[in-house]
């Protein structure tokens, strides 16, 4: 091969170049001379010049090597808008629009200067998504040809897992899982977010050990080997210990090391490694004996980088433009595992050594066959949405089992699971639906041996968190139809609502968080680490008059962005049940609430109408700027807006792809969303076009010649 990245796993490519056809420059005068005067000129004017930089010094002159080179100032401010790092946190902000204006000029100003651009050395992980300008992306305007860097992509927990309970590890004893996730909420599965470290390395080891040890698991008797317990011993590696030969003769060798290779990699050994194995064997036999010589080998199969990592590399023939298809076989492993948590079922195996794995139509064939195929076990689909939308996160937050004895947020989560599979199942304006539907599952269990339906909790009053009635009769004619006006798809759902909830109230920032993030597709800053983020204790006041004190100055630069959109679902307590009256204490009330010997009664409470009003500011689009009266309003409202669609389909492609979209994936994601709109809506349809497309089938080398394409420091 002529890729060198097996020796360098982690190499990150620059950005690629981009190019703007139809995009006039902005005018500098009017434009970006205002915008810096008034955003920068504070910091880096006469007076102050912070890092030597004046801004009132800078001219519009791109032949002055100084101030566009690769270190360059303009460089840099392009940086440090694009990472939004400056205007500091504690100044005021410009609004999304003007930012990426600037971002823009300045991007193809240096591009048409010959400059390489500034970018995070990490930019394709998550704390970088949806940095890339949104209305350049769906636009058309970027004519740059897509592909992916070539790749090491290690498999995720989820995959290691699946692995351990298959064949493979089937009763192994001791095994544990050597892969932890990324942390926080949002999408996990990053190809460039995990290295195999020593902690790492030691696990996968003793799991190594632990796995053959199951594979031969018994003991001689008499020069025979007589297998203990279950399953039974891979009976090419005991026909080595049976030998009456010793050493076992050349076939009885190839044949076990051919039986592990299929049981590990889904292949057979190439003829090098073959030699080298038997070699290897023969060695262990003689420093170790027989059975431990066999066992050692077989575990340095499992050890093998390709039982760790996906081989995402490319081969054949370089296109014009530096890209080569995966290979079949590494296309049948990227296809299965972007789809399922398993390597590749025989069907697709086959279909990539026949060499029908080769073209894009050959592709879309097995993509949509596997899709179709109810007997194949396809979890990613369902995880996507767990991880998009965070609901199963309800299961972490902390609640007071006195405040309502009735919640159960394992169930909730359950029951939001089975709503977007029955969303899947109609595959029909399936972000609508997610967005909008008044139905849901309640309480609601499968008995998968029996096919019959019952409720999870038969005495639990679970339903009375999605607004129904205590009265209400369980029914398995489901999903049900939850009251008029109170419900507006998953984010309405109590699991969501709990999961972006605190222990003992509603937490407002984060919920608005997630729709400047998801739905708007902006971006809000890390919370500092000098800032000690608490709100008062005020009891007599509502959540909404406690959040004042986010309106300080230095805190309302980035809460500006949350608070407006996450008050919108005040009408939802804690615990995710509708309401319109909010309970605060009555202070007046409670000091005089004592008896005869004045010790106090309790605490007396008053209820005030929740308000749950507000704007969605601060888009730089039009067509999501509005008011609304409440989150069901707001969500049916942002649900119409392509612009929420397209963000959507963003964190599809970044979850598939398992990296962030650049400009470069302009087409892909034009085309995903093609596919869906013509499809009616159809998710299918929206994987389909995002597995068959350019940023997934090719790849670039990262030592390529191209300019557009050179390597991060």
């Amino acid at each position: 091969m002529r890729h060198l990245l097996i020796c360098n796993w982690w190499i990150l490519l620059m950005i690629p170049a981009e190019v703007y056809a139809a995009k006039p420059l902005a005018d500098f005068q009017k434009e970006i001379k205002p915008f810096l005067t008034e955003h920068c000129l504070r910091c880096h004017g006469k007076q102050t010049a912070e890092a030597d930089l004046r801004i009132d010094l800078l001219r519009n002159n791109w032949e002055d090597d100084r101030e566009h080179s690769e270190t360059g100032h303009w460089n840099q401010i392009r940086y440090r808008l694009l990472m939004q790092e400056m205007p500091p946190a504690d100044q005021p902000q410009p609004g999304q629009a003007s930012r990426q204006k600037v971002i823009r000029w300045l991007t193809q100003m240096l591009r048409k200067a010959g400059v390489s651009l500034m970018e995070p050395s990490d930019h394709y992980l998550p704390k970088h998504a949806n940095k890339v300008d949104h209305q350049m992306l769906f636009d058309g305007s970027v004519r740059q040809p897509a592909s992916t860097t070539g790749r090491l992509w290690r498999v995720s927990p989820h995959a290691y897992q699946a692995m351990m309970k298959g064949e493979l590890a089937k009763n192994a004893k001791g095994v544990a899982q050597p892969f932890s996730e990324l942390t926080g909420s949002g999408l996990k599965d990053y190809s460039d977010a995990f290295s195999i470290d020593e902690a790492t390395t030691g696990q996968l080891i003793r799991n190594a050990r632990a796995i053959v040890a199951a594979q031969t698991r018994g003991e001689l008797k008499e020069g025979k080997w007589v297998a203990k317990g279950y399953p039974q011993p891979v009976k090419e590696m005991v026909a080595l210990f049976n030998s009456t030969i010793q050493p076992p003769d050349e076939e009885l060798k190839r044949k076990a090391i051919a039986r592990q290779f299929q049981l590990v990699l889904k292949r057979l050994p190439t003829e090098e490694e073959e030699l080298r194995f038997i070699e290897f064997l023969e060695h262990n036999i003689e420093t170790a004996g027989m059975i431990t010589g066999v066992r050692t080998t077989m575990t340095a199969v499992l050890l093998l980088p390709e039982a760790v990592f996906r081989f995402e590399l490319g081969d054949g023939t370089p296109d014009q433009h530096g890209r080569t298809m995966l290979a079949p076989r590494e296309l049948s492993f990227a296809i299965a595992y972007a789809l399922t948590d398993k390597p590749p079922e025989n069907q697709l195996l086959r279909t990539a050594a026949e060499g029908r794995l080769a073209t894009r139509d050959e592709v879309r064939g097995e993509v949509q066959r596997i899709l179709a195929d109810k007997k194949i076990s396809k979890p990613r689909l369902l995880r996507f949405f767990r991880e998009y939308f965070g609901y199963g996160k309800a299961t972490e937050v902390f609640k007071d089992k006195e405040l309502n004895p009735h919640h159960r947020a394992d169930l909730l989560v359950s029951d939001t699971d089975r709503l977007i599979e029955w969303i899947l199942e109609k595959d029909q304006d399936v972000f609508k639906e997610l967005m909008t539907t008044r139905k849901s599952f309640v309480n609601y269990r499968k008995d998968q041996k029996r096919g019959t339906v019952m409720p999870s909790q038969p005495k639990n009053l679970i339903h009375t968190s999605y607004g129904l009635p205590p009265d209400w009769k369980w029914t398995p004619a489901q999903p049900v139809d939850l009251p008029a006006g109170e419900r507006s798809g998953i984010l309405t759902q109590p699991s969501w609502l709990v999961a972006n909830s605190g222990n003992f109230d509603n937490h407002p920032i984060l919920r608005g968080k997630w729709i400047r993030e998801h739905l708007l597709g902006g971006t809000v800053a890390d919370l500092p680490i000098t800032v000690d983020a608490q709100l008062p204790e005020e009891p007599e006041h509502t959540l909404r008059h406690r959040l004042r004190v986010t309106r300080e100055k230095y805190c309302w630069t980035c809460h500006q962005m949350m608070n407006p959109l996450g008050l919108a679902f005040e009408t939802f307590d804690h615990f995710g049940r509708y309401r319109t009256l909010e309970r605060v204490v009555d202070l007046e009330a409670t000091e005089k609430n004592v008896d005869k010997r004045g010790k106090s009664l309790g605490t007396v409470r008053r209820t005030v109408p929740v308000n749950a009003q507000g704007m969605v500011e601060f888009t730089g689009d039009a067509e999501l700027e509005m008011a609304y009266n409440n989150a069901v309003d707001m969500i049916q409202q942002l649900a119409r807006t392509d612009h929420a669609r397209q963000v959507f389909i963003r964190h599809a492609f970044r979850y598939f792809m398992g990296r962030n979209e650049t400009l470069n994936d302009s087409s892909t994601l034009i085309n995903a969303d093609r596919a869906y709109l013509d499809s009616g809506g159809s998710f299918r349809a929206l994987v389909t076009s995002l597995l068959t497309s350019d940023s997934f089938l090719l790849r670039i080398d990262g030592f390529a010649d191209d300019p557009g394409n050179r390597i991060a420091p």
